[in-house]
């Protein structure tokens, strides 16, 4: 039965967008941060440092005085929850999407007589494959795109338990997140938004989840804030190659390298390379996994906001097929991530590599030498630092 403490009226409101990942959690989380004086001129409180204040509640013991940042951050966190009396409080943090019923729980107990609305976030599976095995490349993974997408359709038609299918699981469960919350707090308090497929209407997704809380949707809002960008296919497999040449597992220090510096770096080159593209095996995987969270979805009978066809149930046709880097497109993007590292201090080769072999080794041990730099000053340059 859902908690009555959580799924009641009156009293103080919680909006919880639990994510998923890959599903516009950035852009979303960025317009409630840089519009937090707007929304609480009109009843929203969006406090401040959130994914440390949650890790608090989850991991910690919540205290005014207690010795880490990330306990005190939770303590005021449940403190300005219980004691807003505004509309409505919003928290946002993808990782919640990941908890078991035990843990989930253990979020909601910690705002007792809080009552909650949980905001579940869907995407089309043919662009959260993709962004998901680019999060993957950045953070060590060997494994070739293609057999990513193969294992997650080797669980979907076979129930073969791959590594692809246990993370895209854990990041994509759509029905394990609804089972989860809707257990908690009832399906009446659990909302499904929809991500658009595509729209020239920026704001589109904003107001959907505007819709949900309780925002006016035409409050205006800047939709020109920072969200997650992609990488090209060349700079993903470049990533992958580095992390081969490490063997398999990233040393201590070059994980912070990677994504304070070398990604950053080669984000830039977005526009300029091909995407990460499904093939015909994958956008048929993608379209299975979409019909799986489209049933999960009706059979709870939470509300939707937004369009259950943003998650296509057929493949679509004419669309160009995978894109296999080639290695003129490797080495351009090993020449922007070897002038960064060199910019941070790391030695490179007195000439540029003229093979990717050669070229990836270099890079591997550029970022072992980066790993001992104080990084701060590089991660606010490009942007990855607190303002």
């Amino acid at each position: 039965m859902p908690n009555a403490s959580h799924s009641g009226s009156g009293g103080p409101r919680l909006v919880l967008h639990i994510g998923a990942m890959k599903t516009g959690t950035t852009f979303l989380q960025q317009l409630l941060a840089d519009h937090r004086g707007v929304l609480g001129d009109h009843g929203f409180g969006v406090p401040r440092n959130q994914a440390l204040a949650l890790r608090g509640v989850l991991n910690g013991a919540p205290a005014a005085d207690a010795p880490t940042r990330r306990d005190r951050a939770a303590h005021q966190l449940l403190r300005q929850v219980r004691e807003y009396d505004g509309r409505a409080t919003i928290v946002s943090w993808e990782f919640l999407s990941f908890l078991d019923r035990a843990r989930a729980r253990r979020v909601l107990d910690a705002f007792p007589g809080v009552h909650a609305d949980v905001v579940l976030t869907v995407r089309d599976t043919a662009r959260t494959m993709p962004a998901q095995w680019q999060t993957t490349c950045r953070n060590g993974t060997t494994l070739p795109w293609p057999r990513f997408a193969r294992g997650i359709g080797a669980w979907l038609d076979h129930g073969r338990d791959t590594r692809p299918a246990r993370l895209f699981r854990r990041t994509q469960g759509v029905p394990q997140m609804l089972d989860v919350w809707t257990d908690l707090v009832g399906p009446q308090h659990v909302h499904v938004v929809t991500v658009p497929r595509s729209t020239d209407d920026p704001l589109l997704l904003w107001r959907r989840f505007a819709e949900v809380s309780g925002i006016d949707p035409a409050l205006p809002v800047d939709p020109g804030v920072r969200s997650n960008p992609s990488l090209g296919h060349p700079s993903c497999e470049l990533l992958r190659r580095i992390n081969v040449a490490f063997g398999g597992k990233v040393p201590p220090g070059c994980t912070q390298v990677v994504r304070a510096v070398v990604a950053p770096d080669l984000e830039a080159r977005a526009g300029i390379e091909p995407a990460v593209r499904l093939d015909a095996h994958g956008r048929d995987v993608a379209t299975a996994w979409n019909r799986m969270v489209r049933d999960a979805i009706t059979a709870a009978g939470v509300a939707v906001h937004g369009d259950l066809d943003d998650l296509p149930a057929a493949p679509p046709e004419g669309v160009e097929d995978i894109h296999r880097p080639r290695p003129a497109e490797l080495l351009d993007a090993a020449a922007t991530a070897r002038a960064g590292l060199a910019g941070l201090g790391a030695t490179p080769r007195a000439e540029p590599p003229a093979d990717v072999d050669t070229a990836v080794e270099e890079l591997a041990a550029m970022i072992r030498e980066a790993a001992g730099i104080d990084l701060t000053a590089a991660r606010r340059e490009r942007g990855r630092g607190r303002g």
